[in-house]
């Protein structure tokens, strides 16, 4: 349940439309040390989902 609190945070904070009370509550309830791990993870594979979008719509449009 923490990975997954530590995930909600981290989408938000890639939006950026968190409140900030809201942003306190959650930050007391992980551990921090964490959360960079997390940011890193959910941003490489945001990053790979875009690069296989990218080589499918190239592979299609040949």
């Amino acid at each position: 349940m923490n990975l997954l609190k530590m995930t909600r945070i981290v989408l938000w904070s890639f939006f950026g439309v968190r409140r900030g009370a809201s942003h306190q509550a959650d930050i007391t309830d992980v551990k921090l040390p964490l959360l960079p791990f997390v940011a890193v993870a959910l941003a490489a594979g945001f990053g790979a989902t875009l690069f296989a979008l990218a080589k499918l719509a190239i592979n299609v449009a040949h």
